[in-house]
This record gives C-alpha cells, sequence and structure tokens, in this order.
C-alpha cells in the first residue's frame, strides 16, 4: 500500500510540474498564435464571409426568380340564388317562351387553387454592374485584410521584442541591485574590521537601497508588457510563457527599395487600386437608372372548385398559362439619377489623387526608415563597444575596490556606467528591430 502510495504522490507531482511548466515561444510560434486568435484578424475573416455572402445576392438579381403558391377554401354555408331552369309553355299561339328560374345552391363547398410563376430578368444594367460591384468589393475586402493581418503581425513582432527587452531591462537592474548589496556588504565588513570609514558604508547603503525601486518598476514593466503581449495573441493570462528569442540576434541591414517594388508589394496601395475599380463601377451602377429595364414572366394557374354533397353542381377545373414582357423605364426622378451620376464620377476622382498621395507618402515613408535603421545600426555597433568598455571599467573598479585601492565612489561609477551601457544597448537592438520590421511594412515584404 505504501508503494502504490508512493507511485500516486510521485504520479501527481510529475502531473503539477507539466502542468506549470511555462510554455517556450519563439517568434515564428507567437505569430502564429496571434493569426489564429486574434480577434481583429477574426472579425476580418468574418466580414470577408460576409461579403461573400453579399456577393450572393447581388448574382440572385441575374438569375430567374421562381415562385409557388397554393390555397384552400372550405365554405362552410350553402347559399342559393335564381337560376334559370326551364322554358314555360304558355300556350301553343304563342312563339314565345319564357324561362322560369328556381333558388338553387350555387356555391362550392371546395375551392383549390395552385399557381406557379417564373421571371426572368432579360435585360437589368443596373443589376449586371451592381453583381461586378460585389465581386470587387470581395477583392477589396480580401486585400484590406490581407494589409490588417500584416499590420497586427508587425505590431506582434515589436510586442514579442518590447516584452523581451522589459525582461532583459528587469536582469540588468536585478544584477546592478545584486553588485549593489555585494557592494555594501563589502564596505560593511571593512567599516567593522576598521579598515574604511562609515561614510563608504552608508554610500554603498545609499546605492543598494536606492537600486530597489527601480527593480520593482523594471519588473511592474515587464508584467504589463507580458499581459499585452498574451492579449494579441489570446493566450489565457494564467498561463506561463517563456520567450525563446534573444536580443543579442539581428538581422542584417536590409536593402534600399524602390518606390515601384514597395508598391507593388503593398496591400494598401493595393487596396486604393481596388477602391478606384470600385468607384469606376459605381459610376457606372448611377449610369444604369438611366437604361430601361426588360423583364419576362411565366406563370401557370390552376383553379379547381368542387362540390361531393351536392350532386347537381358540376365541378369546376381551369388552367391557366400566361407568358409576358414588362418593360420599366423611369422617366423623372426628381432629378435624384443626374446627382447620383455626379457624386460618383467626384468619387472617381478623388480616389485617383488618394492613390497620388500613397505614392508621395510610401516615397517619404520608405525614406524615414532607412534613415532610422542607417542610425540605429550605427548606434548598435557604438553601443556595443561602450559595453566591453564599461565592463572592464567595472571589473577593475571592483578589484580595486576589494583591494582598497578604490573607492566607494569610484565602484558606484562603474557600476552606473555598466548598467546605462548594457540598457542602452539593448534600446538600440530594438530600436534597429523594430526599424526592420517597420521596413517589412513599406517594402510590401
Amino acid at each position: 500500500m505504501k508503494l502504490k502510495a508512493s507511485i500516486a504522490v510521485l504520479s501527481l507531482l510529475a502531473a503539477l510540474a507539466v502542468a506549470s511548466a511555462a510554455t517556450k515561444l519563439d517568434l515564428a510560434a507567437y505569430l502564429k498564435l496571434v493569426e489564429a486568435r486574434n480577434k481583429d484578424l477574426e472579425i476580418g475573416r468574418g466580414e470577408i464571409a460576409q461579403t461573400e455572402a453579399t456577393k450572393k445576392q447581388a448574382l440572385a438579381g441575374l438569375l430567374p426568380s421562381l415562385g409557388l403558391q397554393a390555397n384552400y377554401t372550405r365554405n362552410l354555408k350553402d347559399y342559393e340564388e335564381p337560376v334559370a331552369s326551364y322554358a314555360a309553355n304558355i300556350g301553343s299561339s304563342s312563339p314565345y317562351f319564357p324561362l322560369v328560374s328556381t333558388e338553387q345552391i350555387v356555391n362550392y363547398k371546395n375551392e383549390i387553387d395552385l399557381a406557379a410563376g417564373a421571371s426572368l430578368s432579360i435585360f437589368d444594367a443596373g443589376a449586371t454592374a451592381r453583381y461586378r460591384q460585389a465581386g470587387a468589393g470581395l477583392e477589396a475586402r480580401k486585400t484590406g485584410y490581407a494589409y490588417q493581418r500584416k499590420a497586427v503581425l508587425n505590431a506582434a513582432k515589436k510586442l514579442y521584442y518590447q516584452t523581451l527587452l522589459a525582461e532583459e531591462v528587469v536582469k540588468v537592474k536585478e544584477s546592478s541591485e545584486r553588485i549593489a548589496r555585494e557592494a555594501y556588504d563589502s564596505a560593511e565588513a571593512k567599516y567593522r574590521a576598521g579598515l574604511s570609514t562609515d561614510l563608504d558604508a552608508l554610500m554603498a547603503e545609499v546605492a543598494w537601497k536606492g537600486k530597489a525601486p527601480e527593480s520593482a518598476e523594471a519588473r511592474r514593466n515587464a508584467s504589463t508588457a507580458l499581459l499585452n503581449f498574451k492579449a494579441l495573441a489570446g493566450i489565457p493570462a494564467d498561463e506561463e510563457v517563456e520567450l525563446s528569442e534573444s536580443l543579442e540576434a539581428y538581422p542584417q541591414r536590409p536593402p534600399r527599395v524602390g518606390i515601384e517594388e514597395a508598391l507593388a508589394g503593398r496591400p494598401d496601395y493595393a487596396l486604393l487600386l481596388q477602391q478606384e475599380k470600385l468607384d469606376r463601377i459605381g459610376l457606372d451602377v448611377a449610369r444604369a437608372g438611366y437604361f430601361p429595364t426588360l423583364t419576362g414572366i411565366l406563370s401557370v394557374a390552376n383553379q379547381r372548385f368542387f362540390d361531393s354533397d351536392n350532386e347537381g353542381i358540376i365541378d369546376f377545373n381551369m388552367t391557366e398559362v400566361q407568358l409576358g414582357l414588362k418593360v420599366a423605364l423611369p422617366v423623372y426622378t426628381g432629378g435624384y439619377r443626374a446627382a447620383k451620376v455626379e457624386e460618383e464620377r467626384l468619387g472617381v476622382e478623388i480616389g485617383g489623387t488618394q492613390l497620388a498621395k500613397k505614392e508621395e507618402d510610401v516615397r517619404t515613408e520608405l525614406s524615414s526608415i532607412d534613415l532610422r535603421l542607417d542610425e540605429a545600426s550605427q548606434r548598435v555597433e557604438s553601443t556595443k563597444d561602450v559595453v566591453a568598455s564599461a565592463q572592464r571599467a567595472y571589473d577593475r573598479a571592483s578589484g580595486a575596490f576589494k583591494n582598497g585601492a578604490a573607492t566607494q565612489l569610484q565602484l558606484n561609477q562603474a557600476t552606473l556606467g555598466l548598467e546605462g551601457s548594457r540598457l542602452q544597448y539593448l534600446a538600440a537592438v530594438y530600436d534597429y528591430l523594430a526599424a526592420c520590421f517597420d521596413w517589412e511594412l513599406a517594402a510590401g515584404r
């Protein structure tokens, strides 16, 4: 029994260890989660499906329309009316035989009506243009989603490294706090041994305790960044995750791209092109209001009246088949059609201006990102050298302080220099990565 209990306890502990293990996420895995779970992208996919339904509705205006109708009536009360029944013989000398009417039941207790109808739009310029408009609208919606997807993934890349940067800042701050604590312990020991003054111990204590609030603030910032990181990808707030990428690794500087190459790969520019196409189709829809519509109609109807209770009433059955054409032309609409055509024509002109403006904006954006890339890459290399120098300075100051050859102030300065250079390097790497991600979006990659 003891063996079984031990096995059960070990199994439970193993299960708890597996459950509490943090999920490791590299950048590619995180982006997959964002694409699958992000609410904005989910809404975008729903809007595409909605637009597909709109296109089907527009197609229905070009297809035949069929309808069926059935009606049954049961008459619960009979009624009589005079009906000519026979000719009266008023005498052999008279050439006339007047008709004699009698009261007879004339209604049918059962009436059944069956009808079927079909109509087909033979010519409708408006319906045709609206179908084209719906198709172009669907393509525009898909292109808009493609741009939305790229924008969300670009934000996700930045947020991944923002969270990673916040965690690295925590490590730097906690490392500085630990170094300051070790320096305080050393200064306190020297003071107790009579090898230094109480001023050195007090300065070391102030330097150490001043690091604690900075570490706490860094941990708070990292926790906030992690919450935003999880929310963007639909990860539960209580789920443990571990970011496996590193700020020590960063790509080479992206190449410069021309405006034509960038525009060819940008969904937002393609969306404007499709919007211009939609505006032109909208102008066709407005102009279609001046054209007549021609509709073909076919109808079949059957009526039956019967009454099994009254043998004197003959059953009646009638079938009708009709074929027709309907032409409709609005003659005067109060100026609506002319105003609508003018509105759509102005929309086409505005769309052309928006395209020209977008080209200017993309050209400016590419130039700005190139400047950011140059500045950030130079800052990464320079701060990397500063970190190496600061590390050597700290190592020498720490050794000298332990041997009594350096003051507490010199050690504090060396510690601050190492911490500041390390933070500057991490910030420079993040700025460079963010510029690379913005370059991908701007260059249409």
